[in-house]
């Protein structure tokens, strides 16, 4: 018997000495695991990883370990990121790991000891001399129910950007606005998102209140305007002038932000394969698409939203008056935007768009609706409630030095009418004397021009330049009138250009 419990003692001892050789090898081996997986080479090693790694190592934070950044400090979330990890690597091993993978990080990450202060990014002002930026207006406030964080602007937007600020998401506040009509789509509870011009912050609410201030829309909440001046096809920019004057920026940049596309249903199941039926209502799917474990960029759902010069463009379709109005102002339209030149009135020398022809304005993108602002009745029948806008000179005020329209209206109009009444003094006179088949010529000529002036009845508003180019050709083509002195049309107004006159 003392045998036997002598050899069970020996085994005891034997197996107790493999256990806690075993525990050791596990305790050192888990530790070794740790610091390895824990390394930045580590996470290139997984193929959907290598566009990350390869960004990271180009980045501002090349030298910061990863789980600095993606785990946030604490022994929880450590070992909660170190069991996750440990699922992906299985995951990885039989070949289920996603295509699209995701990661956040969090403000504690970033303002960890050795990193990031508060106080210090508060006092931050950037401008890079395309964007302006202040962190104190935007960390921990709360717009459409996202709470604005790190990772809110910086992200990860492409394979060579890693965790850089991503410009686009700034229109997602700034120039964006839930549709609480949900206008354009009405079966789906997610949220739709329209256009949203304001004027400046909105005022600060109340205490408990449930109103959120919006984020002002201006252009120069987030871009310092040019300083320099500059010309463009012979127009002269001077934003200075501009804003000095109380111009808007969207008076000429109407179109650099377009309009946000509806979210389609087919998005949610990119990434889940449950149906929209249980799609979350849009204030908790923010909640757990950008403030959760992990973020979602904005575009991912609500796609991306054009803007600047790419967004923009200088179109006809702006002027969309005659939709509605079809060649009723066809002659104030060619005089104005100066389009194609139908032959026929090519023949009798209207000149093409070119030199003191272009109309400024037009360039600027102004529409009808820029100078035709003062409403009035359409007919005098007091039961019709029709009104038209007419054209005001208070207008020119909204873009240009006050006092600028009541100066220059005048002066282009009597420029024009003297012009124009000399050219029809000369065909009188023609006429009265019997005019040769030559002068007969000339007549129908300036008689073609003067009525295509006549036609577009601003006398010289539309487009001053080209107005008094086709008076001068219709003068061209009469001869002078032996008992009527020549007009010295070197005396004119030149016509009006973007900015303040002297």
């Amino acid at each position: 018997m003392k045998r036997i419990w002598g050899w069970l003692w020996a085994k005891k001892r034997k197996w107790r000495g493999l256990a806690l050789v075993a525990f050791v090898v596990f305790v050192v081996g888990s530790l070794v695991s740790v610091e390895i997986t824990s390394q930045p080479p580590f996470c290139g090693t997984c193929h959907i990883m290598k566009p990350y790694y390869a960004s990271w190592k180009d980045s501002a934070h090349a030298d910061v370990s990863c789980v600095k950044c993606h785990i946030p400090p604490g022994a929880n979330s450590y070992a909660r990121a170190k069991l996750n990890g440990l699922g992906q690597v299985v995951d990885d091993v039989l070949h289920r790991t996603s295509f699209k993978p995701s990661a956040s990080v969090t403000a504690l990450s970033c303002t960890r000891s050795g990193c990031h202060s508060i106080e210090t990014l508060e006092g931050m002002k950037i401008d890079n001399g395309v964007f302006k930026f202040r962190h104190d207006k935007h960390i921990g406030r709360v717009h459409l129910g996202v709470e604005i964080q790190c990772g809110t602007c910086h992200s990860h937007v492409m394979g060579d950007k890693h965790f850089e600020v991503n410009t686009s998401v700034c229109i997602n506040c700034h120039l964006l606005e839930d549709d609480p009509a949900n206008t354009r789509r009405t079966v789906s509870s997610q949220m739709e998102l329209r256009l949203a011009i304001r004027t400046g912050y909105e005022p600060t609410p109340e205490p408990g209140s449930d109103v959120e201030a919006r984020p002002p829309s201006t252009c120069i909440t987030c871009h310092d305007a040019p300083e320099e001046v500059f010309e463009y096809q012979g127009l002269k920019v001077d934003h200075k002038a501009f804003l000095e004057y109380g111009a808007s920026c969207e008076s000429c940049h109407r179109s650099a932000t377009a309009q946000p596309p509806p979210i389609e249903d087919g998005r949610c199941v990119e990434c889940h394969t449950f149906g929209v039926e249980r799609a979350l209502p849009p204030r908790e799917m923010h909640q757990a698409h950008l403030n959760g474990e992990h973020k979602i960029e904005c575009f991912n759902c609500h796609g991306m939203v054009q803007h600047g010069l790419t967004a923009q463009a200088m179109s006809l379709e702006q002027f969309d008056c005659q939709r509605c109005h079809i060649n009723q102002h066809s002659a104030q339209r060619d005089a104005y935007l100066l389009a194609a030149i139908p032959p026929a009135e090519a023949a009798h020398g209207i000149p093409q768009p070119g030199g003191q022809a272009i109309n400024p304005m037009f360039l600027a993108h102004v529409d009808c609706t820029g100078c035709h602002v003062d409403p009035k009745a359409a007919t005098d029948n007091p039961m019709n409630p029709a009104q038209i806008r007419t054209a005001s000179a208070a207008s020119c005020d909204r873009c240009h030095k006050p006092g600028m329209g009541e100066k220059m209206i005048p002066l282009w109009q009597d420029a024009t009418h003297k012009l124009f009444d000399e050219a029809t003094r000369r065909m009188e006179q023609l006429a009265s004397d019997g005019a040769n088949t030559d002068q007969a010529a000339g007549i129908a000529d300036a008689r073609a021009l003067l009525e295509l002036v006549r036609l577009d009845g601003s006398w010289g508003v539309h487009n001053p330049g080209y107005t008094q180019e086709l008076l001068k050709k219709a003068l061209a083509a009469l001869p002078a009138a032996s008992d009527e002195p020549s007009t010295d049309t070197s005396s004119t107004p030149p016509p009006a250009s973007k900015g303040a006159p002297d």
